[in-house]
């Protein structure tokens, strides 16, 4: 059962059959036409259950759209559909049946839900499907700030990293208000909670959580290496006193924004204090469990 829901990828009957050894039936049920008569046409069997769970046919596969039934077609092909799939499930012998545009009202039965995306795709996936999206002009911070963030916070509404990776950097840096203007739909009933589901829930939090989840592996890490730089440019002016021994600071690569800033006061550029002062705002953020707030996260985005 494929359900057509708008995280689910473009092209993907196509790329499923470059994988078959033998090429699928393909075919629209027709309104008002029995579901085991429609199978059965195809594989040119019986039109009964029994014709079809028949090992001749145990490499086949047909690809049945449904959209075009009618309302009162939908009650048999729930039914049938659910007795083919406990059939197979039990070990009964017989076709594979992929099952698409599926009606909003058609009972899927359990033997057959599909492989959710939550549950099918790993991170390695979603990384490889965020950075096929990225624009190629997106490089650096940049670049891996946009796919970093669209697997942390669209996880498997691909539809939605898609779109992400390739926002502008405003919305990059603020990607709440970028959610909350998309016109997609939220998808229900997930185990790992739609995005914009969370959203509608006016659960901003859970939100705010994961955009901090991916700012800590992207952004903190730029943080702590510009943080470095700055050690390096200015490292005879920068001193271990007794303050920062107390707090068991060892060398001077240890020192903290914070006491960069204070020792480093009037012997920087307004643009260097400025740096100096977004980098702390930010990393003060990611220490307590915040996302870095949308201006200062542009700014390090930018500079």
């Amino acid at each position: 059962m494929l359900p057509s829901d708008p995280s689910r990828p473009p092209g993907i009957e196509v790329a499923l059959r470059a994988h078959l050894r033998h090429s699928p039936v393909e075919f629209r049920a027709d309104t008002g036409q029995s579901p085991a008569a429609a199978v059965a046409d195809a594989f040119g069997t019986a039109p009964t259950l029994e014709a079809l769970l028949n090992s001749v046919l145990d490499e086949e596969l047909a690809i049945i759209s449904l959209s075009e039934i009618g309302l009162n077609d939908v009650a048999a092909w729930s039914v049938f559909l659910d007795r083919f799939a406990a059939a197979r499930a039990s070990g009964r012998a017989g076709p594979a049946l992929l099952v698409t545009d599926i009606p909003a009202n058609l009972a899927i039965p359990i033997e057959a839900m599909p492989q959710t995306w939550q549950k099918g795709l790993r991170r390695g996936d979603l990384v490889i499907w965020a950075e096929e999206h990225l624009p190629a002009t997106r490089e650096g911070l940049a670049g891996e700030w946009a796919v970093v963030l669209a697997v942390e916070l669209c996880v498997w509404r691909l539809d939605l990293a898609a779109s992400l990776v390739r926002a502008s950097l405003d919305d990059l840096a603020d990607p709440v208000a970028w959610l909350s203007r998309r016109p997609e739909a939220p998808i229900l009933g997930q185990q790992i909670p739609c995005p914009l589901a969370i959203l509608a829930g006016q659960r901003k939090s859970e939100i705010q959580q994961r955009v901090w989840k991916a700012q800590l592996t992207a952004l903190f890490p730029e943080i702590e290496s510009r943080r470095l730089e700055i050690v390096a440019a200015h490292r005879s002016r920068l001193r271990l006193d007794d303050h920062l021994r107390g707090l068991g600071v060892t060398s001077i690569e240890e020192i903290e924004l914070g006491a960069i800033r204070f020792q480093l006061r009037g012997s920087l550029t307004r643009q260097e204090a400025n740096r100096l002062e977004v980098l702390l705002l930010a990393r003060n953020a990611l220490a307590h469990r915040q996302p870095v707030p949308p201006e200062d996260a542009q700014k390090l985005l930018r500079n």
